[in-house]
């Protein structure tokens, strides 16, 4: 099929000569020496109307003995318009079918795509799509630069480019493409075996017979798409696939049910060298759930589709993003421990509303089914004193979902400059008074303002606060202002207790000053607990020491004293 550029552009000269004159001029020297029986089609474009992009007209159908419809309908042309060349060699390839057949364009052009189109992703559209598509490119009186950007029409599709700059040059690159095109080379031999229908979005064997080159893949082909001009929905390269010893390749059926083609596609030939029908028929795509859920609260979902490795039951959110919509939570099917029996586990979102459970089937990227999901409001709540000693143990009880990611939190609001920090946490699934719905949390070592949090760890939200003040206590130690080198002596101190805290001696000299831990003594494992005492060993060496009280849940020395070893 040759497109000729029918534009106003046509009009320019080339010494002294209009191009649209020595264009029909050498077409029709050209097209004299046609050999009998070569088919040949016209599309123009541009030579109707001006400043239109639709104007593109198969003027002449492909069909042998059309050399004189040819020249006679170009020298009756008018040249006026746009510069469609992508639209145009697109409309040329659907003439010739070229997702069946073996199809040849020769673009014969003075100037650049003026329609918004990118000819280098149409080239490369119909590649994929072609059994075996070429497109070859004359560019007639274009700059070096401008050839650069309409040769990958060309290069894209195995053709050549072509330039020419007067009507010598013109006639020998037409005649190039039209006269003295090769033949193709002839296909090696091969073949397609698979089941006549499968499932849609179900994975499925296709046998094959054929070169097994490194190139070679087997497509799951859609004719029908990109408005005809087709489109590869799968592809496998039969020598990566598990199954090349057994010459089998394993692909995935489209998420729409119609009739499909199964290729053969020789990568080095850049050719379907085989093609069979498909049909994909609908299965059943079901979700089961409850209506309504609480807030947070997680979900059992029954599930009937493919199942397939990549598919995933997901919480989606349809208002999210401004409409766009946003996946919340997702599990995928093969993997949930519920696989066996077809149920998933999700979590509900932490805001009360109306949201979708959705099937996603992940080898095509299609949702395959929807059903509603109301999610409502549900108590949480935190019951704890309003106020507790620095350091010491809190229990707080708690009602909300107890997911096994959710904590209380102990928040310090006025940290890191106003963000906030978590103090302590602890999961309310794992403490020891998750039965009685209590968990065990510690208060910081600095007295003052603070918040006790229910955190939900699948949603990665606090669902409620209330406000907890921290007081201030003594801590003190009394010893003996100075004591012997290695000897034992009685520590008596006033603290939290906590289970951590010890009482130390320090050498703040040590390590260059940073200091080091000599001795230290478990207050609550002492035998003196009771009385508040501890007895420690002084070191072996004579100095100025530390005697400390240290609070482990806060990593923090809450007091010290001078001690003098000699």
């Amino acid at each position: 099929m040759i497109v000729l550029d029918a534009s106003g552009s046509m009009w320019g000269q080339i010494d002294g000569k209009p191009k649209l004159q020595i264009a029909r001029e050498t077409l029709a020297t050209v097209l004299a020496d046609t050999p009998a029986g070569t088919e040949l089609g016209l599309v123009a474009y541009g030579h109707r109307s001006k400043g239109d992009c639709r104007d593109i007209e198969l003027v002449i159908r492909p069909g042998a003995g059309t050399a004189p419809a040819i020249n006679d309908a170009v020298a009756k042309m008018k040249f006026l318009g746009m510069t469609p060349l992508s639209d145009a060699v697109t409309a040329a390839a659907r003439e010739l079918r070229h997702t069946e057949r073996r199809a040849t364009v020769v673009l014969v052009t003075d100037g650049l795509e003026t329609c918004k189109a990118d000819p280098c992703a149409v080239a490369k559209a119909l590649e994929e799509s072609g059994v075996d598509f070429t497109a070859h490119v004359v560019g007639f009186g274009l700059s070096a630069e401008e050839g650069k950007q309409v040769a990958c029409l060309a290069e894209n599709t195995g053709g050549r480019y072509f330039a020419a700059n007067d009507a010598s040059s013109l006639a020998a690159a037409i005649a190039r493409t039209v006269v003295d095109a090769p033949p193709a080379a002839p296909s090696p031999p091969a073949g397609l075996d698979a089941p006549d229908s499968v499932p849609m979005s179900s994975r499925f064997s296709v046998g094959w017979t054929g070169p097994g080159d490194r190139y070679d893949d087997v497509q799951v082909f859609d004719p029908a798409g990109r408005g005809g001009l087709g489109v590869v929905l799968d592809s496998q390269r039969v020598r990566t696939d598990a199954g090349f010893g057994e010459k089998k390749v394993t692909v995935v059926a489209p998420a729409v049910p119609g009739d499909y083609q199964l290729r053969y596609y020789h990568g080095e030939l850049r050719r379907v060298i085989a093609a069979r029908a498909l049909d994909v028929v609908a299965t059943d795509v079901a979700l089961s759930a409850p209506d309504e859920v609480a807030i947070a609260s997680r979900i059992t979902v029954g599930w009937t589709g493919p199942g397939a490795r990549y598919d995933d039951v997901q919480v989606f959110d349809p208002a999210a993003r401004g409409g766009q919509g946003q996946v919340l939570d997702s599990q995928r099917v093969a993997t949930d421990p519920g696989a066996a029996q077809r149920q998933v586990t999700v979590v509900a979102p932490a805001v009360p509303g109306d949201y979708q459970l959705r099937y996603y089937n992940g080898d095509n990227r299609e949702v395959l089914v929807t059903r509603p999901l109301r999610v409502v409001a549900a108590e949480v709540s935190l019951d704890a004193p309003a106020s507790a000693p620095m350091a010491s143990r809190i229990t707080v009880g708690w009602a909300g979902p107890g997911a096994r990611f959710d904590e209380v939190q102990l928040f310090d609001p006025a940290a890191k400059g106003g963000d906030g920090r978590v103090v302590d946490n602890q999961r309310v699934a794992t403490d020891k008074g998750a039965a009685q719905k209590q968990a065990t949390v510690v208060a910081p070592a600095v007295p003052g303002q603070y918040q006790l949090r229910y955190y939900n760890g699948d949603n990665r939200t606090v669902l409620a606060t209330r406000p907890i003040t921290v007081t201030a206590i003594d801590v003190s130690l009394q010893a003996p202002d100075r004591v012997p080198v290695d000897s034992l002596i009685t520590v008596r101190w006033t603290g939290p207790g906590a289970p951590f805290d010890n009482i130390e001696i320090h050498d703040p000299a040590a390590r260059n000053g940073e200091g080091q831990l000599v001795v230290n003594r478990r207050v609550t494992t002492d035998p003196g607990f009771a009385r508040r005492e501890a007895t420690l060993r002084t070191p072996k060496a004579a100095g100025t020491y530390q005697l400390r009280y240290y609070n482990g849940d806060n990593r923090a020395v809450l007091a010290t004293r001078p001690l003098i070893v000699e």
